[in-house]
């Protein structure tokens, strides 16, 4: 998994974070930041193209570099449970 950081321009709305279950959102001044983990690119583009669907601003993508890994099945690890089959 990759972790990505979009940033879309404005506050969404609580409907409108629903579209977005598997992504963590922070509101900071005038922007939205969501970030999460994506399995693949296929993943980031599908996020991409609801965003715009929607009509949001899409401000900037980030891909951060890999997180350390812990053993896999580490208990108690943020997003654990990937939504993504």
């Amino acid at each position: 998994m990759t972790h990505y950081v979009i940033r879309v321009g404005g506050l969404l709305s609580d409907e409108l974070l629903t579209a977005f279950p598997h992504l963590v959102p922070s509101v900071q001044p005038v922007t939205t930041v969501l970030q999460g983990d994506l399995p693949d690119q296929a993943a980031l583009s599908s996020i991409l193209d609801r965003l715009d669907e929607l009509g949001v601003e899409i401000v900037e993508v980030t891909k951060l570099p890999p997180r350390p890994s812990a053993q896999s099945g580490a208990a108690g690890q943020r997003g654990s449970r990937s939504p993504w089959p």
